[in-house]
């Protein structure tokens, strides 16, 4: 910039008015320093949105999120109208998961084989169909437990082979030194949704009955459906290879990237023993010490409000060593473990909570954005599906191990043990040169920017880019 302009800055920033040469007295600014709103959101953590592909992707998921948070308290009353056993219920659950063990990994040869957005789009239209159907059943009374469980079946199969290209399309929306800052909008308003979609899920289940609540879930898979119809994303090369070839060529990269399956390696002990400690064995240690059940809704609440602080700290926070901070922000989890087994105050508890949210939602953003960055596009699907097979193998796992040590050894013994061996299993992950040689790209606009760039400049000028003076 030029000393004029500097100067410029410095008398706005000290007050002092009046042009810095008579020549400025005549002549306006430069339009490349004129502070209009494009410019400022350009250059602000929410300057990812003015790419309209993304601005669209966001909406669908939001839309899709409000009814998807909201159906589990519409579907559990909804079994219960006609079958009150609990074995029902886990029937139609179980009917949902076991699909996507399988089916995973072939979603992530699919979304690198195929278009990702019409592979988003059937992953959209296909819930909407499942869940139009059980709302119909449960409005006419035919609702049965095998019915119910048929659909939960076909929108688990439609999640599982849809997820690895929902989680590798950002790079086609955005550009590289933008895709933290889109990854932490993806998670950010989704956050909010999860907070308060269960409560109003709740209170429409109790005034309208579930039908209306899943009638809603419904829709807004169709609305995410029309949305994402309309992103303008390139499809993959046309390959010849046959889909074992594809499925081989993704397990390579996979494995060749040691910082990658190490992680991965990792992740799968870290949510085992959190899903199990602190989903399971936490709201037992809740309910029988002094803190009760609604103290459990507060330490609950606390990690939620992390949850958002983390999302807005990875607006705003780039670090460098992206894959350090992603293996110490997993460090807080182990803090609620600790607090639950030593008896702790509700007010350390839930600072402990809030903590190990912050935490998570900073390490979820920066993984998901080394990813992003590092991969070739033409695997990522792949790559990405493999990483999400081993945590959710980890589920039920962790379940089963935690509940059986906690039977035998005391609860207070399994989550200190929990806490340390969480702790081991991200530390030992700073020891591989692989996960600390990972840093950030350099900013770079790519081809989303530049062309988003370019059409606010020709909304500004009237004018093609190629026809504008350049700063």
């Amino acid at each position: 910039m030029s000393t004029a302009g500097w100067a410029r800055r410095l008398r706005t920033a000290t007050g002092i008015s009046g042009p810095a040469n008579p020549s400025e007295a005549q002549a306006p600014p430069p339009a490349a320093e004129q502070a209009t709103l494009p410019r400022m959101v350009r250059q602000g953590s929410l300057s990812v949105m003015r790419h309209k592909p993304f601005t669209l992707f966001l909406l669908a998921r939001l839309i899709s999120m409000s009814g998807t948070a909201m159906a589990p308290v519409a579907l559990a009353f909804a079994v219960f109208g006609f079958d009150s056993s609990p074995a029902s219920l886990a029937i139609v659950l179980a009917a949902n998961t076991a699909p996507q063990f399988v089916l995973l990994l072939v979603g992530g040869v699919i979304a690198d084989r195929f278009s990702r957005r019409r592979v988003i789009v059937f992953g959209n239209v296909v819930p909407a169909v499942t869940q139009g159907c059980v709302a119909l059943l449960v409005a006419t009374g035919t609702a049965t437990t095998a019915r119910i469980a048929l659909f939960a079946a076909l929108a688990g199969c439609a999640s599982a082979l849809t997820q690895p290209a929902m989680n590798s399309l950002l790079p086609q929306l955005v550009g590289p030194g933008e895709l933290q800052q889109a990854n932490a909008l993806m998670r950010l308003p989704g956050n909010v949704i999860r907070i308060l979609a269960p409560a109003v899920g709740g209170a429409l289940v109790a005034f309208f009955g579930p039908e209306l609540t899943l009638g809603w879930d419904a829709a807004s898979f169709a609305v995410a459906a029309v949305l994402c119809s309309r992103l303008d994303v390139s499809g993959p090369a046309k390959t010849t290879a046959s889909v074992f070839r594809d499925f081989k060529d993704g397990w390579k990269e996979f494995s060749r990237l040691s910082w990658v399956w190490t992680y991965t390696l990792s992740g799968t002990v870290v949510v085992a023993l959190w899903l199990g400690g602190y989903q399971l064995l936490g709201p037992v240690m809740a309910g029988n010490s002094h803190l009760g059940a609604p103290s459990w809704g507060i330490v609950q609440g606390a990690f939620a409000g992390g949850l958002l602080l983390g999302g807005i700290v990875s607006l705003k926070w780039k670090p460098s060593r992206i894959m350090v901070v992603c293996v110490c922000a997993n460090l807080p989890l182990a803090l609620p473990f600790l607090a639950l087994a030593w008896g702790a105050p509700l007010v350390v508890l839930a600072g402990a909570a809030a903590m190990a949210g912050i935490g998570l939602d900073i390490a979820i953003v920066c993984w998901n954005t080394a990813v992003q960055e590092q991969l070739p596009s033409e695997v990522l699907g792949r790559v990405s599906s493999f990483s999400s097979a081993g945590e959710l193998m980890s589920v039920p796992l962790g379940y089963l191990v935690v509940g059986a040590a906690a039977t035998s050894l005391g609860t207070e013994s399994v989550l200190l043990w929990s806490a340390v061996l969480m702790t081991l299993a991200s530390l030992v992950l700073l020891l591989a040169p692989s996960v600390r040689a990972v840093r950030r790209l350099p900013a770079d606009p790519g081809p989303a920017a530049v062309a988003a760039e370019d059409q606010d400049r020709r909304s500004r000028t009237g004018r093609a880019p190629d026809q504008v003076a350049r700063p």
